[in-house]
């Protein structure tokens, strides 16, 4: 056969346009696996801003939450006394100052009027102010009668410099009395450095807003606005009242492994040069397929990534090692097998489903992504995420599916979840978790008319021994006090740490006696217990317990926790180191 003339010129032709072809899907697959490892490596870095914006959202819900406990306290106080002394108030006021973190001044205000503030230096001119006088603050305090919780306002310039968080806790009597308004003035600044929150930290830009707590819609309360419109990483901060949004963006951007991504397109671009430069050469189409599945090969076994390419029959027509790796079998095991050996049932009967409308689904499918869950060859699941796209080679549509195990990201989201709900010293569901489940359970008790029993134990003169022993040893304690709750519990029942030594324990079907029973167990067994600071003699400790039960006047959960609260305080007031019911 004549090579020569027009029939030359039409191979030619042919086999340049063919070359041009490859070379065209070649560099869409260089595309494709270059924007998945960008995609990766921004995953990467958005997992690691995730991990410190929950550690900081952490640290800060603990830090306003400590204030707002003893706001609560004072306000338990009153409740038990709601016609205190002077010197009483002044008392209280001083030793809450005290025990506080980040606080200026801490007022009182009986039916809306300001009586006491401490410390008073600086603060006598906001004596006798009448709150629904005040415009500027009245709408808080209001929100907080009309809600009876806690209601955090702000932040707000201060006349002393800087700028503050105002607390507004209503205490509200027995018989539903509104009696007044206890109020914190918390440093703004003082909070935030202790949290380590700033508007620029370790490359990485912080901003927060949701001025008076109204979250998305609230104003600005530190960094800048642009980093809610440069797609961050957000959260949700609850706040007494309301929430405060935080975000969080790299300095430089969502851009990530910028040279790998380079070299890959590199590398990915010469392969496509070199392919069609030879197969024009050769004008042979055995030539140019052998040269073809050559380079493809070599560019799929050097990819970090699994790369499985299967055709519209499910049959598997490509298997790099890295899949190999992920999976557990050589090439040769599964080449020319269905793609669904390497699925459990479930996962391949969607996919049949897929293969069936595969022409229909073609263009809806392009860049597909999900996680599933791949069936190694011993039997073993793993997390894999997928990406699919499609290509047409030597007249037939091929499906390119990309993996990557996400084993570590998957652990990294179960870790986060963890520490979210989970106090960092003692292992215990943090307050948030704790109320949480105090929530669902009175839910269930009151619908199904069962009984439930909540007690809160505060460690009795527990700053006597920060004071006396030294922080550690006050941790050792509330470890050890954690250890001795969790093993009197029963598998339905819950254990948080819910303040600084403030515990709580959920005892769902446990009546009265039930819960004496188990609340006299605890304070043998912790009277029993010491431990050892180092050094010193071994520390023994008590605890005072509140108890609660549902009945038909608890209202709420809310309620329920009040009652413990009040019942705690009984406790302590009768001495210590014994229970009271409320």
């Amino acid at each position: 056969m004549s090579w020569s003339g027009p029939r030359l010129n039409h191979y030619r032709v042919r086999d340049a346009l063919t070359s041009v072809g490859l070379f065209l899907a070649l560099f869409a697959v260089v595309h494709f696996v270059a924007w998945t490892e960008q995609s990766r490596a921004v995953q990467d870095l958005r997992a690691r801003i995730t991990e410190t914006v929950a550690a900081l959202r952490t640290h800060l819900e603990a830090e306003l939450n400590a204030n707002v406990f003893l706001a609560n306290g004072l306000a338990a106080h009153v409740i038990a006394v709601p016609d205190p002394e002077d010197q009483t108030i002044e008392t209280a006021l001083r030793t809450l100052y005290r025990l506080g973190n980040h606080i200026r001044n801490v007022g009182i205000a009986p039916g809306n009027r300001l009586t006491h503030v401490y410390p008073l230096e600086g603060n006598e001119a906001a004596i006798g102010l009448y709150y629904p006088d005040l415009p500027d603050q009245w709408p808080a305090v209001r929100r907080a009668m009309e809600t009876q919780s806690p209601v955090l306002a702000g932040p707000v310039a201060l006349q002393q410099g800087g700028s503050g968080l105002i607390s507004r806790t209503p205490v509200v009597l027995d018989d539903d009395a509104y009696w007044g308004i206890v109020s914190l003035v918390l440093d703004a600044e003082s909070l935030f450095k202790t949290v380590g929150l700033a508007p620029l930290r370790d490359g990485v830009r912080y901003a927060l807003k949701g001025r008076d707590g109204k979250g998305e819609d609230g104003a600005m309360i530190l960094g800048a606005p642009e980093v809610f419109d440069s797609d961050p990483v957000k959260v949700s901060v609850p706040v007494p009242g309301g929430q405060w949004v935080l975000a969080a963006v790299p300095v430089n951007g969502w851009t990530a492994g910028g040279s790998l991504v380079f070299r890959i397109y590199l590398i990915g671009l010469a392969l496509g040069a070199g392919l069609a430069i030879l197969t024009y050469l050769f004008l042979r189409k055995r030539v140019l397929l052998e040269v073809s599945e050559h380079r493809a090969r070599a560019f799929l076994e050097t990819t970090r990534d699994g790369v499985i390419v299967i055709g519209d029959d499910g049959i598997i027509r490509e298997f790099n090692s890295g899949a190999g790796e992920m999976l557990g079998y050589s090439p040769p095991e599964v080449i020319g097998a269905s793609v669904n050996r390497l699925m459990f049932p479930g996962t391949a009967e969607t996919h049949d489903r897929y293969m069936g409308n595969a022409k229909i689904e073609a263009a809806r499918t392009m860049g597909w992504r999900r996680d599933v869950i791949g069936r190694r060859k011993d039997g073993a699941a793993v997390p894999i995420e997928v990406m699919v796209s499609e290509t047409e080679y030597g007249g037939e549509r091929l499906h390119v599916g990309v993996l990557r195990d996400i084993t570590d990201r998957k652990a990294l989201e179960d870790q986060l979840r963890k520490q979210a709900d989970t106090d960092g010293l003692t292992g215990l569901l943090n307050r948030r978790a704790f109320m949480s489940k105090v929530g669902t359970a009175f839910d269930l008790a009151r619908r199904h008319d069962r009984p439930l029993a909540l007690l809160l134990l505060d460690a009795d003169h527990f700053k006597r021994v920060n004071d006396t022993h030294g922080h550690p040893a006050g941790d050792a304690v509330l470890v050890d006090l954690a250890r001795i709750g969790t093993a009197c519990l029963r598998s339905t029942d819950h254990l948080g740490r819910v303040g600084g030594e403030e515990f709580a324990i959920l005892l769902p079907e446990t009546d009265r006696d039930g819960a004496i029973t188990f609340a006299e167990r605890l304070l043998a067994d912790i009277r029993a217990a010491r431990v050892d600071i180092g050094g010193e003699a071994p520390l023994s400790y008590t605890v005072s317990i509140g108890i609660a039960l549902i009945s038909a006047e608890t209202d709420s959960h809310e309620t329920l926790v009040q009652r413990a609260d009040q019942a705690l305080y009984a406790a302590k007031s009768q001495g210590r180191d014994r229970w009271a019911m409320a």
